[in-house]
């Protein structure tokens, strides 16, 4: 009988807690968010990712932006895709993408993709930057949101980077913020992390969906058919944050320096586990340093 009576109360807890929550954090774009356009007169906003399934970690936002009136763009790095059953080939990858991106609601005119072939983002640095340059100059958002510097995947950290130097390079007011991927900053005895900021940098904000963002994380969720194996975890770790009141992990992006590894220890990109496997830091390290606004002197 005590069995079932904590069961039944842990619960209860469970299912109550959203509701707990709910007074201190409402549904719906944060201030922080929309104070960039409304500062500068320009509601737009670049969403840029290393892959095309990148999006899916924050499409509830990306939606409450379309619906909210802004002019959302989508930039991709690469093109994704290596070409097989397991990773889904390019041609399969951008299908399922533009299903994704149909449901967040971002007009196909706004979708940008740079053609970098997948995992190759660290031997195409000065194009990424000179392209994402000129995106940025066309349409001067005023908001970018990026993947975090991780050392989780080369593709990821270089949609950071490339926010960061579009910024300097068109001196535009640009406020930058960040969602986290993977990478290998989580304890000694299990260091691999989804979905979560490595914790040096700053504390974890969430965007939490209304209705219909959460209707649209679950359309684009399943859009992605090929990444399964990333799209389950994704489910569970959010199905835990709604019933904590809690949503799409979201934070202003740091003043990093790119020319050092991002966390101590070893990066995932230099470990055995995850898409790019045993490269050493120096490959980013070589990358970054041949770009004019990260060379000595500068």
């Amino acid at each position: 009988m005590k069995l079932k009576f904590w069961a039944s109360a842990g619960l209860l807890l469970a299912l109550l807690t959203p509701l707990c929550s709910q007074g201190k954090t409402k549904a719906g774009l944060p201030d922080y968010l929309t104070a960039p356009g409304e500062k500068t007169g320009r509601k737009c906003v670049f969403f840029m990712f290393g892959h095309y399934d990148d999006d899916s970690a924050i499409s509830g936002t990306i939606n409450m932006f379309v619906r909210a009136g802004w002019e959302v763009h989508s930039v991709y790095v690469t093109s994704a895709g290596m070409g097989n059953v397991l990773w889904g080939t390019t041609t399969s990858r951008k299908e399922e993408m533009m299903r994704s991106v149909d449901f967040e609601g971002v007009p196909r005119q706004n979708r940008h993709i740079l053609e970098v072939p997948d995992r190759q983002a660290v031997k195409h640095l000065p194009e990424i930057m000179d392209q994402v340059t000129a995106l940025v100059a066309k349409y001067q958002p005023s908001l970018i949101i990026t993947c975090a510097y991780e050392g989780g995947h080369w593709d990821h950290d270089a949609s950071c980077v490339a926010g960061d130097v579009a910024m300097k390079r068109t001196g535009l007011l640009i406020t930058r913020y960040e969602i986290p991927t993977y990478n290998a900053a989580g304890p000694k005895i299990q260091p691999y992390q989804m979905n979560h900021f490595i914790k040096s940098y700053g504390p974890t904000q969430y965007v939490i969906p209304d209705r219909e963002g959460w209707k649209v994380r679950r359309q684009v969720r399943y859009a992605y058919q090929s990444q399964w194996f990333l799209m389950v975890p994704e489910g569970i770790i959010f199905a835990c944050r709604h019933l904590l009141g809690r949503g799409e992990p979201i934070r202003q992006t740091p003043d990093y320096n790119f020319l050092e590894p991002p966390h101590p220890g070893t990066e995932m990109v230099s470990r055995s586990v995850g898409a790019l496997k045993g490269h050493p830091f120096s490959e980013w390290h070589d990358a970054v340093a041949s770009l004019p606004e990260f060379q000595k002197g500068k």
